[in-house]
């Protein structure tokens, strides 16, 4: 293996344990009502803004069917 593959390898691995930290620091730091850290740790993950866009698409499809049952029921 190149070392230039060899590198890649290194730096995913490294990003992917910068992600697991920053998740666990997220929700420690919810649980302590520490808002400096929420911000700090939200701000820098990539895995959170995508965890929290999917809960948003989500809550949106969950409320536009909700609507839809409202509008007409189910046929």
């Amino acid at each position: 293996m190149s070392g230039r593959c060899m590198s890649m390898w290194d730096y995913l691995v490294r990003r992917w344990r910068v992600e697991a930290a920053l998740w666990v620091c997220y929700w420690n730091a919810l649980d302590r009502d520490d808002r400096p850290s929420i911000r700090y740790c939200a701000d820098h993950s990539l895995l959170l803004s995508a965890f929290w866009l999917i809960m948003l698409a989500g809550g949106l499809m969950a409320f536009g069917t909700v609507i839809q049952f409202l509008q007409g029921g189910c046929r």
